[in-house]
């Protein structure tokens, strides 16, 4: 409920934002903020859960503990709405790491109240103080109503510095009065905190949560296809990659299943136990998405072929010669 502009004023449009709350304590385990949703946002917020919290917020200049934000780890179990990007493939395949997908019936947001109650209490947390800088009141598309375009004087990275804040206070200081406290909490004086409550739960062993590396994540996560290794390399999408210690592979030549990013052709990764990188052989194509690989490859087919009428008559004229 808020517009943003770019360093140089101009408006953008409305951010979107994507969390992972913890359905037991209410801990906010991980979020994106950007202009970009669908699989791009889930994959960004799965890697911002795992991330190291205080590097994230030093970048912002905002310093905390370690136990302030506790998470680093995913969650085993993941519910979800019916939105397209949680019905998608791409993300079910994190069950590959042992994460149990639940997918919630549509138009039922009472059954996700933790994440609901979150959204709520981080806009509760800006509005009252950013009125007449983009945020929108509820007049919003009515006829007549002010136009809060008009208003947008906050980037980007200012108002994320501002959610995490409020996520910051959420995990620290909201007190949860309606917690079901057990015998054990009350012992050792747990206080009253999301952060506090999942701090008790990972040092007795009580939350069940999967470690993964970024690099794994990101690569659990692309869309798949079949790749082929020659003796060229490892042909994926009609491009050649190639890694060490994959010789005799390529050698022997076999179909292997392929995580590629439509976005970067750089790199691909063999889908096995491990998630083997290779790297792009073809390196004029370097850093380029897949449909400008694919674009390029059929202007070359149309430019070549104009010419083979010419090579043709050059055949022609060679063998009366």
């Amino acid at each position: 409920d808020i517009y943003l502009c770019n360093s140089q004023g101009i408006v953008v449009g409305r951010p979107i934002l994507t969390a992972c709350i913890d359905g037991y304590s209410g801990l906010c385990c991980g979020y994106y903020l950007g202009w970009e949703g669908g699989m791009y946002s889930v994959r960004e917020l799965i890697l911002n859960i795992i991330a190291d919290k205080t590097k994230l917020c030093k970048s912002f200049g905002i310093e905390i503990k370690d136990e302030d934000w506790p998470c680093k780890e995913l969650p085993s179990i993941m519910v979800t709405d019916r939105g397209s990007e949680y019905a998608s493939f791409n993300f079910e395949q994190l069950a590959e790491l042992g994460v149990t997908i639940i997918n919630l019936p549509p138009f039922r947001p009472e059954l996700k109240g933790r994440v609901e109650k979150f959204f709520d209490l981080i806009q509760n947390a800006y509005k009252p103080y950013l009125k007449g800088k983009g945020v929108i009141e509820s007049d919003f598309q009515k006829r007549g109503g002010h136009d809060y375009r008009k208003d947008a004087c906050i980037s980007l990275h200012d108002f994320e510095s501002i959610v995490i804040h409020a996520i910051i206070f959420h995990n620290t200081k909201r007190v949860l009065k309606n917690f079901p406290y057990t015998a054990q909490m009350l012992d050792e004086k747990t206080p009253p905190y999301s952060a506090s409550i999942w701090g008790f739960q990972k040092k007795h062993g009580l939350g069940n949560l999967i470690f993964a590396s970024p690099e794994t994540i990101t690569a659990l996560l692309l869309p798949r296809t079949t790749g082929n290794f020659t003796r060229k390399g490892l042909i994926v999408n009609g491009l050649r990659y190639g890694s060490d210690g994959f010789a005799e592979r390529f050698l022997k030549g076999n179909k292997v299943k392929v995580a590629f990013n439509p976005d970067n052709v750089t790199y691909v990764y063999l889908v096995d136990e491990n998630f083997k990188r290779f790297e792009l052989i073809d390196t004029q194509f370097d850093g380029a998405k897949l449909d400008s690989v694919n674009q390029t490859k059929t202007a070359q087919k149309e430019h070549i072929k104009h010419f083979y009428e010419d090579s043709m008559q050059g055949r022609i004229d060679l063998i009366s010669h």
